[in-house]
């Protein structure tokens, strides 16, 4: 989910249109406090498009301790701190700006540890230097490894079960990427249980 301030105009042109490391640098020393003072992470900040109309994109994440989604409105009020900051300081971006700021998505990459701590639970999809790909879900996750439980696919029109517990190492993940769900794994524990009640009736 995204948010978009509108264009943001500053008084001096940039003589040169491409960021550098410098640009985004200062972004993320005005826009580090107010994001945390919102109870987020700051997870990326990136500088792009042509010098006319370039837009800042922001991404933020809600902290490992809490579970669940970033809200859009939540986003949407931190967009508009982080515009106002702008306004204060048009110094850190010269130049016009779009600012869009917005949450890592439902199909997240998973290329920190802090991106699998926040993952816990969820179904994800990692591929192995191996080349091995093991779809399952994220159990436990640790300094130097996580645990997957896999999923088993079984014949079409039944659901699939859980394999056994699989350690997989940081070092000998490729790309890892957590997997869209349309049925809450609680509501299916849910559903098992109130069939196991039937047949006991």
């Amino acid at each position: 989910m995204a948010a978009r301030s509108g264009q943001k105009h500053a008084p001096a042109p940039r003589r040169n249109g491409q960021p550098t490391a410098a640009d985004t640098g200062r972004v993320e020393t005005l826009f580090a406090p107010l994001v945390a003072d919102a109870g987020l992470h700051l997870e990326q900040v990136r500088l792009h498009g042509p010098a006319a109309l370039r837009t800042l994109s922001v991404i933020v994440d809600l902290p490992e301790e809490r579970i669940g989604s970033l809200g859009l409105d939540e986003v949407a009020e931190l967009a508009r701190r982080l515009s106002d900051a702008l306004d204060k300081d048009p110094d850190v971006v010269p130049g016009p700006v779009n600012l869009e700021v917005s949450s890592p998505g439902a199909e997240r990459k998973l290329t920190e540890p802090r991106h699998w701590r926040r993952s816990r639970g969820r179904l994800v999809k990692v591929v192995t230097t191996t080349g091995s790909t093991i779809v399952g879900r994220l159990t436990e996750t640790g300094d130097t490894e996580v645990t997957i439980v896999p999923r088993i696919e079984g014949p079409k029109g039944t659901r699939a079960r859980d394999g056994e517990p699989v350690r997989i190492a940081y070092e000998t993940v490729t790309s890892a990427r957590v997997q869209v769900e349309f049925t809450d794994p609680d509501d299916r524990r849910l559903e098992q249980d109130d069939t196991a009640g039937d047949e006991e009736a």
